[in-house]
């Protein structure tokens, strides 16, 4: 077989391949792209059960840190107890 020939097919089936995968991949690529520019531009709705969760989660998260911010007051009174000198504490119980 002649070599011109041969490289003229595989030139002309190499040339279809890719006008053909060009008109079957731009759609689903458009589509894809869409889909993307969806994804992030809009949040995703959550369902009731989620918001529901969500809203105990954050009632929670605000219990501790109440709970924490006592903790920290109760801590921070305990620290100037003990940081007080040992002997004014006896002079107040002894007048």
């Amino acid at each position: 077989m002649d070599p011109n020939a041969l490289a003229g097919m595989a030139f002309t089936l190499i040339l279809a391949l890719l006008i053909g995968g060009f008109i079957l991949l731009y759609p689903l690529s458009r589509k894809l792209g869409q889909l993307l520019e969806q994804r992030m531009g809009v949040k995703p709705q959550l369902d009731e059960e989620a918001r529901l969760e969500l809203a105990d989660l954050r009632q929670m998260v605000e219990g501790m840190q109440a709970d924490l911010r006592r903790l920290y007051e109760r801590q921070e009174f305990v620290e100037r107890l003990l940081a007080e000198p040992k002997d004014s504490s006896v002079e107040k119980l002894n007048p």
